[in-house]
């Protein structure tokens, strides 16, 4: 799930993200286009000018600077549409200042009805439940993909294995003829109960002719 939305600053002290539904939660902002210290205050209130604003600390990760938008500010009982404004204020051990400021618009929407989950133990076991048929569907995903991912790779190595053996009948095939172009490896001979090797080419001689991918043999005399 997607929770992040970004307010990018473009040489500008103002900046605007992407619209929220009112009664959503666990949101977050992305702050991006200025340099903020590893931890930063931002001011939230869901007035422009008056009013009081909750504090909220922001950090610096991994070169993102994210901060939590608080829940409250999306539970507001209003009749329309309205916004969140966010003061991102810069502080040190003499002084503080606010330099930003972000608007976050917020879509109204019905409230939602809580009475069949009202009770917090219940909420969070609908939530929980919700989340855990989320999650086996995603694993049950992953496992078809791997399971796909595995008939390919097998495919190929047969692919592969068939393609060694064709080079290989090739390689000996060219290597071994003779003059009349057949494959003719030493002679044999069974005496007295023994397979016996010659290079006399008077005796019997084993031939090989390859086939397609197939090397066949058969005894000449």
């Amino acid at each position: 799930m997607n929770n992040i939305i970004t307010a990018t600053f473009n040489d500008y002290t103002y900046a605007r993200t992407t619209s929220l539904w009112q009664y959503d939660y666990g949101q977050m902002l992305q702050i991006e286009g200025i340099a903020l210290p590893a931890t930063f205050e931002v001011h939230f209130s869901d007035q422009d000018q008056e009013g009081e604003s909750l504090i909220q600390i922001g950090a610096v990760q991994d070169k993102a600077a994210q901060v939590q938008i608080p829940d409250s500010f999306l539970r507001k009982a209003a009749g329309g549409n309205y916004s969140i404004y966010a003061f991102i204020y810069l502080t040190d051990t003499e002084s503080g200042e606010t330099k930003y400021k972000i608007t976050i618009p917020v879509r109204a929407r019905p409230k939602p009805n809580t009475d069949l989950v009202d009770a917090p133990e219940e909420k969070k076991f609908f939530r929980e439940a919700i989340e855990e048929v989320n999650n086996a569907a995603d694993r049950a995903e992953k496992a078809s993909q791997e399971a796909k991912d595995s008939v390919e790779e097998v495919s190929e190595k047969s692919e592969q294995a068939k393609k060694e053996i064709d080079d290989y009948v090739k390689e000996k095939h060219e290597s071994l003829k003779g003059d009349t172009g057949n494959v003719f490896f030493a002679a044999f001979k069974v005496v007295k109960g023994r397979l016996k090797m010659y290079s006399d080419p008077t005796i019997d001689k084993v031939n090989f002719k390859r086939i397609g991918s197939r090397l066949k043999y058969r005894l000449k005399v």
